[in-house]
């Protein structure tokens, strides 16, 4: 009976000895809010040199675009002249032009960088109608935060 007794007491020991193991899970969230932002560069004051047909003026881009996913900057160009070079002693001496790379101007979420280049044309005829002097127009451009 002793040895049982003792075979029994061992057993118990050895079951105290034992440590309880508990597995536990515990989630965390990282997040940021992000602010809506967004700058665009547009090409500066050009000069285009007499007789030239076609040429670059530059680029619209996106320097900094942090918008949200169903939003998009849209850009639209106006002209004070109505797409015409207007001399500047007489406005109605005019050199008609055609302004390209314009027409569908957008940034989506994603498009950081992206430039969309434009260009003038002016027809031969245009030139060879204009009065001499200085002619100038002044285009304008808006951005508009919208839905895409």
């Amino acid at each position: 009976m002793k040895k049982i007794l003792s075979v029994v007491l061992a057993l118990v020991l050895l079951l105290l000895c034992t440590v309880p193991c508990f597995a536990e899970t515990q989630s965390m969230t990282i997040s940021t809010v992000g602010v809506v932002a967004y700058e665009l560069s547009y090409p500066a004051d050009i000069e285009i040199p007499w007789m030239t047909r076609s040429m670059g003026i530059g680029d619209i881009t996106a320097v900094l675009l942090n918008i949200e996913p169903s939003k998009m900057v849209k850009v639209s160009v106006s002209s004070a002249y109505n797409y015409k070079l207007a001399n500047d002693r007489d406005a109605t001496k005019t050199i008609a032009y055609s302004l390209y790379g314009v027409d569908d101007v957008k940034f989506l979420p994603g498009d950081f960088g992206k430039s969309y280049n434009l260009s003038v044309s002016v027809a031969d005829s245009q030139w060879q109608q204009a009065a001499s002097g200085k002619h100038s127009d002044l285009l304008t451009f808006t951005a508009e935060y919208v839905d895409a």
